[in-house]
């Protein structure tokens, strides 16, 4: 009987995780094809509203994106819980993912300014890729060399292995669950912020771009084991700058 319910539970979690992702990704589609039809502030500094609509599409992105890449360890998280017979464990997941999507709120007001940034200087396209050749082969090689770095390898470790963050990290009750969402979260964000970058390079607008990536951290994070897909990333986005500087064309 505890099986079967704790089989139901983890159902139901990836359901939910699923289910989340899925209203992110069609509001994101939404968000493009309405981007397309509107004009984008360029020049003019950004009104409060304009920065709160591209700050509000860069959570939705976020959760997009990273929400699949952290249902094993929420699936574990749920499945720890219920095993030490915790009270309240379900408001204690909600917590955890909670505080995991906070660390990505604060990436993703980052890069809302950044993105204000690169289109007051006229650095970006209408699908949000930047137009600059030199800026591209930059966060490129950013990426590359980010890939092949110790940080790099540490957070991706913690990411690889949701059994050894819970043991070395519980905390008991709701509170602890958000701080341990947002511990994960920090990790991840140390795994994941130079891939997020090269959103600029293939066009945040670019939905099959922004798929491409969230494919690719869920496999790094979730599929692949050690730091061989890392490294071999890093080596290609590096190569993929040179070619982009030596041929001068744009990135996008």
């Amino acid at each position: 009987m505890i099986e079967r319910l704790v089989h139901h539970e983890r159902w139901l979690v990836l359901a939910g995780v699923v289910g989340v992702a899925a209203l992110a990704w069609l509001d994101l589609w939404r968000r493009a094809r309405g981007m397309m039809d509107m004009a984008m502030p360029e020049m003019e500094p950004w009104s409060l509203a304009e920065f709160g609509a591209i700050l509000a599409m860069w959570l939705v992105m976020m959760i997009a994106m990273m929400l699949p890449s952290a249902a094993p360890m929420l699936l574990l998280f749920a499945s720890t819980q219920r095993g030490r017979a915790a009270s309240g464990h379900s408001f204690a997941l909600v917590a955890f993912a909670a505080g995991y999507l906070l660390v990505w709120g604060g990436f993703s007001v980052a890069a809302a300014a950044l993105q204000a940034i690169l289109q007051q200087r006229m650095l970006l396209s209408s699908h949000l890729a930047t137009t600059s050749v030199w800026l591209g082969a930059a966060v490129l090689a950013l990426a590359g060399v980010y890939q092949l770095t110790p940080a790099k390898n540490a957070c991706l470790l913690r990411c690889q292995s949701p059994l050894g963050f819970l043991l070395s990290r519980w905390r008991d009750g709701v509170r602890g669950a958000l701080v341990m969402g947002m511990r994960h979260g920090a990790f991840c964000l140390g795994c994941c912020w130079a891939l997020m970058v090269l959103l600029f390079v293939g066009g945040v607008m670019n939905l099959a771009w922004v798929a491409a990536l969230a494919v690719f951290v869920l496999a790094e994070k979730a599929l692949a084991r050690g730091a061989w897909l890392s490294r071999v990333s890093g080596v290609a986005l590096l190569a993929w700058a040179v070619w982009l500087v030596a041929h001068g064309a744009r990135p996008s």
